[in-house]
């Protein structure tokens, strides 16, 4: 399987969307690796499905096509043999609950081909995303989508780095497109700042970045999240964001083409 997905059109508008961790998918290496019983929650639960009508407003969509837990392509690469925490991690170790992956340390191999063949291949595609429409725009807006549930009771988290990614203009016109369709926003809160992504290539000339990340309660189900792989969504629920989410996104794409 390709490691990363990318859709884009003949007729890009000056955004690009990347979505890391939309994925639940992991290798057979990482199957026949992993400690028996072993739950991986916290992923970024259906989030291809929730957007996938980015492709209709002319964005470009990146997104992997791996979990986080084979490696987290929101990190950055220095972390590769880093055995701590999630949140710094490039390879988890422990799960987002703090639960042991693996009986034994990861082989350096093992690290090195995850970065090869899934890592570098996203990277590499989203660089060359922007950069291409960097040639036909004079800037590029790039979205990088999540979702989270134990941070924040507000629907929606917008992440710049306490405004290192982006401008104050820009960051206006997503916080007031969202409110606009009746979803809380909050700015920077604790552990959703914005990740390597946003930063890493928020300082290429003419790139400005945002972290969108959604609340599970504000599209999956209005319920609690424990340890758990999230397997369905309250339909009802789901299709109602859906539709919130598009005039979202039509009304930041109209704003930043004119």
């Amino acid at each position: 399987m390709n490691p990363v997905n990318v859709i884009n059109s003949e007729n890009p508008c000056n955004i690009v969307a990347s979505i890391p961790h939309g994925s639940s998918k992991i290798t057979l290496e990482m199957k026949q690796s992993m400690k028996k019983g072993v739950v991986l929650p916290n992923n970024d639960w259906f989030l291809n499905d929730l957007y996938d009508f980015l492709h209709e407003l002319n964005i470009t969509v990146v997104s992997a096509n791996y979990s986080r837990y084979v490696i987290d392509v929101n990190r950055n690469i220095e972390n590769k043999f880093i055995q701590g925490k999630y949140t710094k991690s490039l390879v988890y170790y422990n799960t987002t609950f703090d639960r042991k992956i693996y009986d034994k340390p990861l082989e350096i191999k093992i690290i090195e081909e995850r970065i090869k063949n899934i890592y570098n291949p996203y990277h590499f595609s989203l660089k060359r995303e922007l950069e291409k429409i960097l040639k036909l725009k004079n800037k590029v807006y790039l979205l990088d989508i999540h979702s989270f549930f134990e941070q924040s009771k507000a629907d929606i988290i917008l992440g710049t780095r306490e405004g290192k990614t982006c401008s104050k203009e820009f960051l206006k016109v997503v916080y007031d497109a969202f409110t606009s369709q009746g979803f809380s926003v909050k700015v920077n809160e604790k552990g959703l700042r914005g990740g390597y992504i946003v930063s890493h290539y928020s300082s290429m000339k003419n790139v400005e970045a945002i972290q969108i990340e959604i609340r599970y309660t504000s599209y999956i189900e209005n319920r609690y999240f424990g340890e758990e792989e999230v397997k369905n969504v309250d339909n009802n629920l789901f299709y109602s964001t859906k539709r919130r989410l598009y005039n979202v996104l039509c009304c930041i794409r109209n704003k930043l083409e004119n």
